[in-house]
């Protein structure tokens, strides 16, 4: 499962046309995001009206009005117009940069997982002397996570209000291991699955019929370019995005495991050739056809009803090879940099972050471990408490960030034309995995040098 593409790169041509329209900005310095904040005077004394970029489910976009009524009644000055983009993260940086070119800004960033793209030509401002001033716990936050998604040459642009990402939780059909005898994997961060544990289980778990597969042991482990380097700490790229790295050894050391279970056990819904009657992760599932899986960040409406997943489900850890993490994505809040109303805005985006408003809303697990906690009991009502939802709720601490990769300006060209032809290639057996790195290097290497 290849990764969707997040990131536009080709934003330099509006960053003149940003620099012009953005003026010296109320309450907050200087557009270009000034050093000091304002204490707020009279926030929603005035008439004013929001500019709100979201991605809420169809219900609630119809019930908007329902959704906003406790903001109404506290700021009933303060009006807040409601826009979905739509499109991936690449059109919606190309619609939000628009706007502020032409200078009718997005007042708050809510649906964006990078946000180096807006932060680059000035479209979003510094939360620093917000953050400062109020008093805002970071610490609340997942520090990797801040860092990785929101931060520019030192500077913090967003918040996180929900997660998402291609593989949040790893589960287990808990029938499927009593009936190989098999005990669950762990399910302790500090004491986590290990990589040969998750090799074993596939190899016992996979059922055949001669050539045809009832059931693989492993789906896999989502996004085949992102997951299996947290595992062993691999990188792609360096963390300041400057150097290729994924020559290392802990990038070979990650995909010769990966692969000895695709290829060599041909245990896996990856691997070529097996075919399966069902489709996508969730489906293989739910229909015994994969015994060892995961959650993806856009699929807990299914896997919190007991009527679509069926087969009963248990969350671990995930494999260690010398780290264990989910692969998770923090959805960001950001302020439009040329916001006429910056502490309505701050005070809007303080809102959809009060009691996880906004994750609560969309049904995504919120970015802290005590309103994910208080989300999870929602949630999972349905779901039994065997599952062991905890072990979701505590991988927020020990989450490993996604690669810097993802949050370079060429991440569309890197992983086309560097990552994916690697995997593509040693999964068609034309390269071994030291190979294939060496060539992946050379070519992502052309891409961020001609940047």
């Amino acid at each position: 499962m290849l990764r969707r593409q997040v990131i536009v790169g080709g934003v330099a041509g509006l960053s003149a046309v940003l620099a012009a329209a953005c003026g010296p900005q109320p309450g907050g310095g200087a557009a270009g995001g000034g050093e000091t904040a304002a204490a707020p005077r009279g926030v929603g004394q005035t008439e004013t009206s929001l500019l709100w970029q979201e991605e809420l489910p169809p219900d609630v976009e119809q019930g908007l009005d329902a959704f906003l009524a406790e903001w109404r009644q506290k700021y009933p000055k303060v009006k807040i117009e409601a826009v979905n983009y739509g499109g991936g993260d690449s059109q919606k940086i190309e619609k939000i940069l628009a706007q502020a070119a032409g200078g009718t800004p997005v007042d708050v960033v809510g649906k964006l997982t990078f946000m180096q793209p807006l932060a680059r030509p000035g479209a979003v401002r510094p939360l620093e002397p917000f953050i400062k001033r109020d008093r805002v716990d970071l610490g609340q936050f997942n520090k990797g996570w801040l860092e990785r998604f929101g931060t520019l040459d030192g500077k913090l642009y967003s918040l996180p209000w929900g997660l998402g990402g291609d593989a949040m939780a790893f589960i287990y059909s808990t029938d499927a291991l009593r009936e190989v005898g098999l005990k669950p994997p762990s399910a302790d961060w500090k004491s986590p699955f290990t990589y040969d544990e998750y090799r074993d289980y596939a190899r016992r778990l996979t059922k055949r019929d001669g050539d045809n597969y009832l059931r693989v042991g492993a789906e896999g482990l989502g996004n085949e370019l992102s997951v299996p380097p947290r595992e062993f700490e691999g990188k792609w790229l360096s963390d300041d995005g400057k150097t290729v790295v994924c020559d290392s050894q802990q990038m070979v050391d990650a995909y010769t495991r990966y692969t000895d279970l695709i290829i060599k056990d041909r245990s896996t819904a990856v691997t070529p050739g097996v075919t399966l009657s069902a489709s996508g992760n969730d489906g293989h599932f739910s229909n015994g056809q994969a015994a060892m899986s995961y959650i993806g960040g856009w699929q807990m409406n299914f896997f919190t009803n007991p009527t679509k997943y069926k087969v009963d489900y248990a969350i671990a850890t995930f494999p260690k090879g010398t780290k264990s993490s989910p692969a998770i994505d923090a959805i960001q809040l950001a302020l439009g940099n040329n916001t006429r109303s910056p502490e309505e805005a701050w005070a809007f985006m303080g809102w959809l972050l009060e009691g996880a408003r906004y994750a609560n809303v969309v049904n995504r697990m919120p970015a802290t471990e005590k309103d994910a906690a208080a989300w999870s009991k929602r949630a999972f009502k349905d779901v039994p408490a065997t599952a062991g939802v905890q072990t979701l709720i505590d991988s927020i601490a020990v989450a490993i960030p996604p690669d810097a990769s993802l949050a370079h300006p060429a991440a569309v060209q890197i992983e086309k034309e560097g990552q994916a032809p690697f995997w593509a290639d040693v999964l068609a057996g034309k390269t071994n995995v030291k190979d294939g790195l060496t060539e992946a290097k050379r070519r992502i290497q052309g891409i961020i040098g001609a940047g």
